[in-house]
């Protein structure tokens, strides 16, 4: 007898999740093949160290410096979009009606009923804005979230996913020990990092969370061998 079905959610917050995911990504990766290359150059390790912390505050004020900027100007895109349909229904309700009506007709809504959807949408201007804006920018939601906060939640995320290869620096460079011992340690540490937050990616891509850590992995490894190689080769 086959299994009763059973409904499989969506998963509330995919674009926060997607955030901290990919600037996490970037945070561990970036920071990782500095570090293989700095290190591959035979720097100290206070001097890795010190790079390693710039770097990833620059990395993090940088990515949500560009998150802030893309985030406002899109929302002004928008909003700017909205207050011209807010005019031209204004000014032309006729055409406007029409356009709506012929957004609806692709739809597959006909007859009596899309008379009714028709009328029904525009009994409301900020609904019948919203349908004209979304068909018209090829957009399924113009709401979004504030630009600051996401901008906040880039730049945790990347100290967050940066943190794998520089807190073993942090806490073991001042003890004086081995500076090879503590790049393997955090070496070892970042390759579990990688894997974390490739594994994360199965809540925006819905991948296999093995497959997808172990991906993130092999992306992480190329970057750190190609980084390593360029700091044995470059001299400093």
């Amino acid at each position: 007898m086959p299994k009763p079905y059973q409904e499989k959610f969506h998963l509330q917050g995919g674009e926060l999740i997607r955030q901290v995911t990919f600037g996490m990504n970037d945070g561990v990766v970036s920071v990782f093949a500095l570090l293989a290359g700095i290190a591959g150059a035979g720097q100290g390790t206070q001097t890795i160290l010190v790079t390693l912390i710039a770097a990833t505050a620059a990395g993090a004020l940088s990515m949500a410096a560009g998150e802030f900027i893309s985030s406002k100007s899109e929302s002004d895109f928008f909003n700017h979009e909205i207050e011209q349909e807010r005019l031209e229904i204004k000014l032309c309700p006729e055409i406007e009606l029409e356009e709506l009506r012929q957004i609806y007709k692709k739809k597959g809504f006909e007859g009596d009923l899309l008379d009714d959807v028709v009328n029904q949408l525009a009994k409301n201007d900020d609904q019948w804005i919203k349908e004209m804006v979304i068909d018209e920018l090829g957009v399924t939601e113009l709401e979004h979230e504030s630009s600051l906060k996401t901008a906040l939640v880039i730049f945790v995320a990347f100290c967050i996913g940066a943190s794998f290869p520089t807190l073993p620096y942090v806490f073991l460079a001042p003890l004086n020990i081995d500076a090879d011992m503590i790049f393997n340690i955090s070496t070892g540490v970042t390759i579990g990092g990688l894997f974390f937050a490739g594994a994360m990616k199965k809540f925006v891509t819905g991948v296999n969370w093995l497959k997808s850590g172990l991906e993130m992995v092999l992306v992480g490894a190329f970057a750190f061998g190609i980084s390593y190689l360029i700091g044995i080769f470059i001299p400093i």
